[in-house]
């Protein structure tokens, strides 16, 4: 079963995305922090897929993405950025970066759940 983390510094938005992915055969991890989804990653948790927000206290999306990266088990893990950040350059930077994917929210649950099922290939 494939393993998606899910890292929003938003109860509600976590919330929502786990709804989403209720009916999906996927097994889902939940962060209030990328700090705290790198630890989970560190220590043996190994995603096939990464949804982060953009804007969070600590560490934002762009540096979980350069994190992630650095870390052999990561370093190529499908990663959508899920934001209120519409900025085109935001966007280019975010695909410099090695993202795969942009979606604004508040978000269309069926665009989040088309993405994650063309990621994965669950269809």
């Amino acid at each position: 079963m494939p393993v998606i983390i899910f890292v929003d510094d938003s109860e509600t938005a976590l919330a929502s995305t786990k709804m989403v992915v209720a009916s999906m055969p996927v097994e889902t991890h939940q962060f209030l922090s990328a700090k705290e989804a790198l630890a989970a990653i560190n220590s043996g948790t190994v995603p096939d897929l990464i949804v982060t927000d953009l804007n969070m206290p600590e560490m934002n999306g762009f540096e979980f993405l350069e994190a992630l990266r650095q870390i052999d088990s990561t370093k190529r893990t499908p990663t959508l950025m899920l934001t209120t950040e519409t900025n085109p350059e935001m966007k280019t930077k975010g695909k410099a970066l090695g993202l795969t994917g942009w979606i604004v929210k508040p978000f269309n649950p069926s665009q989040l759940k088309a993405a994650i099922t063309r990621v994965l290939r669950l269809d």
